[in-house]
């Protein structure tokens, strides 16, 4: 991605080119907005499943002290940090919104998806048909969707 942002950017020349720009950019930001959504609801598991495995932890441990009288003061803190972790991890699932999150990419992508295949059908068109109105309805609509779209990191690569 760095080597295409040191090339000198050539505007199409005719509404075919155009539409084929179009088409390639629609289908990276599909593939970028399901990738990141990807990752979300990956990283959204793995600390879901954190969260779960430590208050297990937690309870079992603090439902341990109560029936068991001689349990150390070192178990005690090892007990009360594990809980305090536990408050900290479900925090931050709420707090970073995972699953929203990848919800709003996969949407994104599905709108990028839905004006690639739009695109596609201009361009499988006769080109000497091609209606300036439909080119100038589907930039509004790709204009749209950029402006409605999450953010996406440049460091997510589009896969496929």
């Amino acid at each position: 991605m760095t080597a295409s942002l040191h090339q000198t950017y050539e505007p199409p020349q005719d509404a075919r080119a155009l539409v084929l720009n179009w088409i390639r950019r629609a289908r990276e930001s599909q593939i970028r907005h399901y990738t990141m959504a990807d990752r979300l609801t990956a990283s959204g598991r793995k600390l879901g499943l954190a969260v779960i495995g430590i208050t297990t932890a937690t309870g079992t441990s603090a439902f341990l002290s109560l029936v068991a009288t001689a349990i150390s003061p070192q178990l005690r803190i090892v007990i009360g940090l594990t809980s305090i972790g536990a408050a900290v991890l479900a925090s931050l699932q709420t707090f970073l919104r995972y699953s929203e999150r990848a919800e709003l990419h996969r949407r994104a992508g599905a709108q990028y998806g839905a004006v690639r295949r739009r695109l596609e059908a201009i361009h499988a068109a006769d080109p000497y048909l091609h209606d300036m109105r439909d080119i100038e309805g589907v930039r509004d609509e790709l204009d749209q969707i950029a402006q409605n779209a999450p953010h996406l990191p440049r460091g997510i690569v589009a896969r496929g």
